[in-house]
């Protein structure tokens, strides 16, 4: 009954509301921070180094650092619900709107789905062909496909084919649960905005620290590294810390710009050390909270070049990067290749390889297929349809006119 009320008052409007009620209002579509776009590219240049990292043995002195490289997803769900709730968040500021959800879908499949479902198709073909021998996936490839084609396979439905999109898979779930989650963070009274923010902090807590079951690993206490596409703790994962981006949202102008030096340096520190990544959550948080003024020392080394760069082609070097790593560093040893160069030259051969793939793929197809994706959307949105209630006045007046007009007598 409970949540029957909840959701009924979501589709009410609300015809007013108090000072504690009001939330910032989002900011428009096109807007762009640009140190928050060079925060996602280091964080996925982190996130190839991490991988990297399984493959090829680091020095000791770093070691600590690289294998922290799995927070950079918890960065990026919580970035995701910054700006999900920065660029989409108004749309159900008076609840749940059909038409508005339906144009946040398809507007998020345009962006994300035309490269997901390319390296996707590509990866499953080479690994049942001629990577068959050397790449191991741990289910049935046409078992696990449509799952994989749908972005519900981590829902514990069957393992990733490319391994980095179980997130893609959990944030398809936050995104369909977006509506409520915007309402609650963003247009609630802020006490219930907080009471989520505490909940989802919980949830995370329960998963760094939790049974077995949740997890379906048997990793060190106070990790949040959990990936298993059957284990539910890997959806609440990205589900809790999506959230907390959508609060970090309506409370930006609560953390200055200025300390966004103390936190970078912070999040640095706490990623040189085990069992901080709950820690890590709030830092990030705070961390993209004051980035998003985009202006001061550390908000202008993002806003370089290169950084930027790499958060222009974050999205494609984070679904192309697994499988250079996978044929070089797995499939070149097969094939007589390993022993030609040493593997600190294989390494950068990897890297680099990914860095230009993943810039190939953004700019000759994932952008273009975007631009594509959106115009076709417009154009169904702006067509007339084709069943209106003035096109079935007119059938029904043309039928009613034809049985009733005089019949010719029968000669």
């Amino acid at each position: 009954m409970v949540r029957l009320v909840f959701f009924i008052s979501l589709s009410l409007p609300r015809t007013s509301m108090s000072a504690d009620e009001r939330a910032v209002a989002p900011a428009k579509a096109h807007t762009e921070i640009k140190a928050l776009t060079g925060l996602r590219g280091i964080a996925a240049l982190y996130v190839v180094i991490f991988h990297l990292n399984g493959l090829f043995g680091f020095p000791m002195a770093i070691r600590p650092f690289i294998r922290h490289g799995y927070m950079s997803v918890d960065l990026f769900f919580i970035l995701s619900g910054f700006v999900m709730a920065m660029t989409y968040g108004s749309l159900f500021k008076d609840g749940f709107n059909l038409r508005n959800f339906k144009s946040f879908l398809l507007l998020r499949l345009a962006r994300i789905y035309p490269l997901y479902i390319l390296v996707t198709l590509v990866t499953a073909v080479m690994i049942t062909t001629v990577l068959s021998d050397t790449y191991h996936f741990a289910d049935d490839v046409l078992r696990a496909l449509p799952f994989n084609i749908t972005m519900t396979h981590a829902w514990g439905m069957a393992y990733s084919i490319v391994p980095p999109s179980w997130s893609i898979s959990t944030e398809w779930a936050a995104y369909l649960l977006f509506p409520v989650g915007a309402f609650l963070a963003l247009w609630m009274p802020k006490r219930f905005a907080l009471a989520g923010a505490v909940a989802a902090f919980g949830a995370l807590t329960c998963i760094a620290f939790g049974p077995y079951w949740l997890t379906m690993s048997q990793q060190a206490a106070g990790k949040l590294n959990v990936v298993h596409s059957y284990a539910p703790g890997t959806t609440l994962r990205c589900l809790a810390s999506f959230y907390l981006g959508l609060v970090a949202f309506r409370f930006r102008d609560l953390m200055p710009a200025r300390a966004a030096g103390v936190l970078a340096v912070l999040a640095l520190s706490l990623l040189c050390f085990r069992a901080t990544d709950l820690w890590l959550i709030a830092v990030f948080a705070g961390l993209i909270m004051a980035l998003s003024h985009d202006t001061g020392f550390t908000a202008r080394l993002l806003q370089s070049r290169i950084a930027h760069w790499l958060g222009i082609i974050s999205f494609a070097l984070y679904l192309v990067h697994d499988l250079v790593q996978k044929i070089v560093f797995r499939s070149f040893p097969v094939w007589g290749l390993s022993h030609v160069l040493p593997w600190p030259v294989w390494a950068a051969i990897s890297l680099t390889a990914s860095l230009a793939i993943a810039a190939m793929a953004h700019y000759y197809f994932e952008k273009p297929s975007r631009r594509w994706a959106r115009a076709l959307i417009g154009s169904l949105e702006n067509r007339t349809p084709v069943f209106t209630r003035a096109t079935l006045t007119r059938v029904t007046d043309y039928v009613r006119s034809v049985a009733a007009r005089p019949q010719t007598p029968a000669e």
